[in-house]
């Protein structure tokens, strides 16, 4: 059976059966597999998969073989040659960029190998991408729209051309979506003054002081990409942009955009002497009501009592399972009240799983007990030192309709598990966002293989959502799949399965009470798992 398997991984030379679908005969029907795919799996795995072990030249020897051109199939399926040529660029791919490895181990007692190993791996990377370009101009092709008039008059466009045609395309079908987004941003947000250069790149300053930097593809999506910072995933915010560099004619990467640094840290802690002046007031409190000797005492009570009346929320990754690339993305530095950043990498809080002894169970009880020690005069600078001087904490923003919630996304589990489990109102830290995609479907929500069942049950709730003003957007259908166009979600999270919702429905509740029931939940779907679903479905 996993030889079966195996060999499904490959397109059959003799039928053109697809990955992953079994063989079949003429008329169509299904059969057992031809012995030409099992043969060719088991090479092509020995070569690309399992060889590794074996020289590059003599891999490469195996897949040349097998790559060789033939005369066409005449009664393949019209999509074999494109499926077949994409496989061949993969097997490429992984030839020349293990060829490059070896070549660079070779020479490595006499030569820094890293020249050739990068020249290889450039030379990968362009098969990768004719790879990619061929399977989305053959398989994906009514999903990515092209711009028809440059390749007016072309009978046969080179890949170059047509990837420029694609992202012209691209570019235009974005400038639609962009237009519609705005419409359902009923609050006026702050203002702003954005520059955004040619290339993509960012930097815009609000009227408070607050800076983001980033990128959009295009200056189109620059208010997207300054949304998610606004105070609710309702306000439109109002910007003045100056472009410099001429209009793009397809949507620029951000492959090398600007991000926060340090300096833009130490400046939001600074500019916020509120927040800071509350902070160090709640620390002064604790110092006060806690004895020195019970401080460790008090730490595990306050540790049961979060878990208890606050546990943490499911990393929310919707965004990063999308097939789409991004359209923009931001970085700023702010305090963001503590009780709003609901996942910390470590799902108990408290509780470290790390390999050195220092970072595990007994940090939290240490930290505390420095910081609860520390004379109220020099806390500010205690503060300054191990929140902005220090690398800063970095958070992902999920905008709602009442305000944000917060994900850590890298540094800063342990200080976040700190200041949550002692109740301590504001922390500073480096904010991370970017654009909700345009296009979900349900593969990137839940797993397919649940089956059908779930598969039906997800569009319908995005049908109940859409009804109730809850998303705002478009549904198609692959097939059985629902897809969703985006245009709008006031509260995001619930584009995921039933347990992402409710978890967040319940955290949200907790940090903005009614905010939820206002926008049109009522508080007895907020319950739970099984509550959630019975009033998302109970009428779709």
């Amino acid at each position: 059976m996993a030889d079966d398997w195996d060999a499904l991984d490959w397109t059959c030379p003799t039928c053109a059966a697809s990955r992953m679908k079994t063989c079949t005969t003429k008329d169509g029907r299904p059969r057992p597999m031809h012995l030409a795919r099992r043969f060719t799996s088991l090479l092509l795995q020995f070569a690309v998969r399992r060889g590794r072990g074996q020289p590059p030249a003599e891999r490469a020897q195996i897949v040349r073989s097998l790559t060789t051109v033939r005369e066409p199939d005449t009664s393949a399926r019209e999509d074999y040659l494109w499926h077949q040529a994409a496989e061949e660029l993969f097997l490429w791919d992984q030839v020349v960029t293990a060829a490059g490895r070896h070549a660079a181990a070779a020479v490595e007692d006499h030569l820094d190998g890293d020249e050739l190993r990068d020249a290889a791996q450039q030379a990968a990377d362009r098969i990768t991408q004719a790879r990619e370009l061929l399977h989305e101009w053959h398989s994906e092709r009514a999903e990515y729209p092209l711009d028809e008039e440059l390749l007016a008059h072309v009978l046969r466009p080179a890949p170059s051309l047509l990837a420029r045609a694609r992202r012209r395309g691209d570019l235009q079908r974005l400038e639609a979506d962009l237009t519609r987004r705005p419409v359902h941003l009923d609050r006026p947000g702050g203002p702003w003054a954005a520059t955004w250069h040619s290339d993509g790149t960012l930097t815009a300053h609000r009227d408070d002081g607050l800076c983001v930097r980033g990128w959009s593809a295009t200056p189109d999506a620059t208010g997207q990409a300054l949304q998610s910072f606004e105070a609710t995933s309702r306000h439109r915010p109002q910007i003045t942009l100056t472009m410099h560099g001429e209009r793009p004619e397809a949507p620029a990467t951000g492959s090398d955009a600007p991000g926060i640094d340090q300096v833009d840290v130490l400046r939001a802690f600074d500019a916020d002497r509120a927040a800071l002046d509350a902070t160090v007031a709640a620390i002064t409190q604790l110092q006060q009501s806690w004895p020195e000797h019970e401080i460790s005492d008090r730490v595990r009570a306050a540790t049961t009592q979060l878990q208890t009346s606050a546990p943490q929320s499911p990393h929310f990754n919707l965004y990063n399972r999308q097939r789409e690339h991004e359209w923009a993305a931001g970085e700023s530095a702010a305090w963001v009240r503590t009780d709003a950043i609901v996942q910390a990498v470590d799902e108990v809080w408290g509780d470290f799983d790390r390999s050195e002894a220092s970072r595990g169970p007994s940090w939290i009880p240490r930290a505390a007990r420095e910081l609860l020690t520390t004379k109220p005069e020099q806390l500010a600078a205690f503060l300054r030192h191990h929140l902005a001087e220090e690398p800063a904490i970095s958070l992902s923003v999920i905008n709602g309709p009442t305000g944000p919630l917060y994900n850590v996304s890298m540094g800063g589990a342990h200080r976040t598990h700190l200041f949550r489990i002692l109740g301590l109102p504001w922390m500073i830290a480096k904010l991370y966002a970017r654009i909700p995609k345009r296009r979900f479907d349900v593969a990137s929500v839940i797993d397919t293989a649940k089956g059908m069942t779930e598969v039906e049950r997800v569009g319908r709730g995005w049908h109940t959502l859409l009804e109730r003003g809850l998303l705002h957007g478009r549904i198609r259908y692959e097939g059985a799949f629902a897809v969703l166009d985006l245009d709008h979600a006031p509260a995001p999270w619930l584009l995921g399965d039933a347990a992402l919702a409710s978890a967040y429905n319940t955290a949200y509740e907790r940090v903005y009470p009614g905010a939820l029931t206002e926008l049109g939940i009522p508080a007895t779907a907020m319950t739970g798992r099984i509550a959630w679903e019975q009033w998302l479905y109970a009428e779709a």
